[in-house]
């Protein structure tokens, strides 16, 4: 029984613990995260959020072939926006 208690104290005084700071700095840590989630949650709940209804679109419907309003699918070589849109497709179907 002697030989079994000096092996377990000899053990015991190799074993390498986190002890005090350890804890103390687990302990930090998981009160920091309490806090920020407690926090966070508050400021959720103070959003207001609406979603903004859906709006489509509908059709325009033309009178005559005569309208003074270009048609939309036609570009517009003076703007800009619709010059940058007849550029040459590349072989892999980007512009």
């Amino acid at each position: 029984m002697t030989d079994l208690a000096l092996q377990l104290a000899a053990l015991e005084e190799d074993k390498v613990t986190p002890g005090l700071l350890g804890f103390t700095v687990v302990a930090v840590l998981a009160a920091a995260t309490w806090l920020l989630l407690r926090s966070m949650n508050k400021q959720i709940r103070r959003v207001n959020f609406e979603e903004a209804p859906i709006q489509r679109d509908l059709p325009v419907q033309r009178t005559s072939a005569s309208d003074e309003t270009p048609d939309a699918a036609t570009p517009d070589p003076e703007n800009p926006a619709d010059a940058a849109d007849n550029r040459k497709t590349q072989d892999n179907g980007a512009k």
